[in-house]
């Protein structure tokens, strides 16, 4: 084929100047442009090895090569984990008649990893095809990932939620490692109950450990904290602790769980309704019915309060405008941060100290790095709610003598 002919040429063309190319003898401009191309090539590449891998695994080659499985040969020919080339090839079986996805995959609009959720999603709601291609161009990929997983406990009867929480369960897991340099890694797998209590109490020590290391001029990344507030609450000595020394906190961040009212009444999902811990993800409204004696607990009922109406005078946050505040910024605002942890509340209108007001349309929710940036950096926050931007500070000018 003349095709086959063309890729193989252009193949070799940019190996060719791959091998030739010193990057220290170009500008740096052109090399931000050349990253530009390649990650636009990449995603067209990727999207044509997904589009054909369905079809490719039909003819065998992979048997003919040796290969136990065409999962198994798609992973030797990409050079990459089992587990990825197994997923490239569920996605590319559920591809299938979903030409809208196809069609936007091969023009660029969207990534693979973008095309793998929307494909997941479509396969049990097909409806869903055309708004989650949309979304995908505004939303960043956790929040993309987020609104599949709502799509998918959706389709799922009250039996197939509490059957996937018991998988959840069953294949729970703590796993260390120790890295190149010789750090102690972590790795974990828990429910998402357990893991918002975990989240909690971390978020919590690690607010205590941040304030008191303030208070003595010191600044470290937020996450640093958070690997502090571990150590501190495993191995003794941290403020969430009982006196008596227990594991069981006795102090943590509230655990922050949003559903429809009409979906705590009934005891499952239908249609858009929702239910899921705010930074951790979907759970079953059966699970969160046992998590509500908990004293660390508060429910965001959706339909109860109009956050518009919310207006505080004064720089306390309300537990009211706070509420509002979790629900409307569920992550860091600014565009392409999907950071939800240890946020802080951002005046963006104006600083307090000239307005003297709080309210919600004069406050966001920011992660440490990006309030560091407007707070030290001259970076500036506008927008409001669905446009949001980031400003850089303005370039000096060449005619500015100081």
């Amino acid at each position: 084929m003349q095709f086959m002919e063309f890729l193989h040429q252009a193949a070799e063309e940019v190996q060719s100047f791959l091998g030739e190319v010193e990057p220290q003898t170009l500008a740096s401009e052109t090399a931000s442009e050349l990253v530009e191309r390649f990650s636009s090539l990449e995603r067209i590449c990727a999207a044509g090895k997904l589009i054909f891998a369905a079809r490719a695994a039909e003819s065998r080659t992979w048997s003919r090569d040796g290969q136990r499985s065409a999962a198994n040969w798609l992973a030797d020919k990409d050079k990459c984990p089992l587990g990825e080339a197994i997923s490239t090839l569920e996605a590319s079986k559920r591809l299938g008649d979903l030409e809208h996805t196809k069609k936007a995959l091969g023009e660029g609009d969207i990534s693979v990893s973008q095309a793998k959720q929307i494909a997941q999603a479509a396969e049990k709601e097909p409806a869903t095809e055309l708004p989650l291609i949309e979304a995908a161009g505004t939303e960043s990929f956790k929040g993309l990932r987020d609104l599949v997983r709502q799509i998918l406990m959706r389709q799922s009867s009250k039996q197939e939620e509490e059957e996937r929480y018991r998988k959840i369960h069953a294949g729970r897991y703590l796993r260390h490692f120790t890295d190149y340099d010789g750090a102690l890694r972590i790795d974990a797998k828990l429910t998402p109950d357990a893991g918002a209590r975990i989240l909690s109490a971390l978020a919590a020590e690690a607010k205590e450990i941040l304030e008191a290391k303030r208070k003595a001029g010191e600044k470290e990344p937020y996450q640093a904290y958070r690997a502090d507030a571990l150590v501190s609450l495993l191995c003794g000595g941290g403020s969430c602790r009982s006196a008596e020394g227990e594991g069981a906190p006795d102090r943590a961040d509230t655990i922050v769980i949003r559903i429809d009212a009409q979906s705590l009444r009934r005891g499952h999902l239908e249609g858009e309704e929702i239910c899921e811990v705010a930074g951790v993800g979907p759970i079953a409204v059966a699970r969160l019915k046992r998590l509500l004696p908990d004293a660390f607990v508060k429910i965001v009922i959706r339909d109860s309060v109009d956050v518009l109406s919310v207006c505080h005078v004064g720089r306390t946050v309300t537990s009211h405008l706070r509420s509002a505040l979790e629900e409307r910024d569920r992550c860091c605002v600014v565009p392409g941060c999907d950071v939800s942890l240890g946020l802080e509340i951002h005046h963006w209108r104006e600083d307090f100290a000239t307005c003297k007001t709080t309210n919600l349309d004069s406050i966001c929710r920011i992660c440490t790095k990006h309030h560091d940036l407007i707070t030290y950096e001259g970076f500036e926050l506008r927008g409001g709610p669905g446009k949001w931007e980031l400003l850089p500070p303005p370039m000096p000018s060449i005619h500015d003598t100081g």
